[in-house]
């Protein structure tokens, strides 16, 4: 409990991966990396064992184009994206001989758009002018 009284639940190590079909990815955070660009772009970076790396590409690679999936970073609610693309594969060995793997997915985060309410009623939608005609107003 904080201060306040209210149950705070812990936040976890795992970051998860879902799409609409509902195929699961759960991976321990120190394997993913974010990088969050203009207009919701993001590149979702993975830096793994050759193991966890057939995995991600597995789930990914089945992807196609602007198909929505969902991240969820140590439990703290579900990010909407469209998958945008995945990159090639980099086989690495760090400066101690421990060899790695990299991939890159890029995705668009989905955003609600933002309407004004005080600018709908002239905006020349349908709903604006239904609520004209409901108003007798022209």
């Amino acid at each position: 409990m904080n201060q306040f009284g209210v149950e705070m639940s812990e936040i976890s190590e795992n970051v998860i991966f879902k799409t609409i079909s509902n195929e699961k990815l759960e991976l321990n955070e120190r394997f993913v990396g974010l990088k969050i660009r203009n207009d919701g772009i993001m590149s979702i970076n993975f830096r793994c064992n050759e193991e966890d790396l057939n995995k991600i590409s597995e789930f990914f690679g089945s992807l196609k184009g602007s198909n929505p999936f969902t991240m969820d970073i140590g439990n703290t609610g579900d990010i909407n994206c469209y998958f945008k693309g995945i990159s090639s594969i980099l086989r690495k060995t760090d400066e101690t001989g421990y060899p790695y793997c990299f991939l890159s997915v890029t995705a668009q985060e989905l955003k609600k758009p933002k309407y004004d309410d005080s600018k709908k009623e002239n905006c020349g939608c349908f709903s604006s002018l239904i609520n004209k005609s409901l108003n007798n107003e022209k």
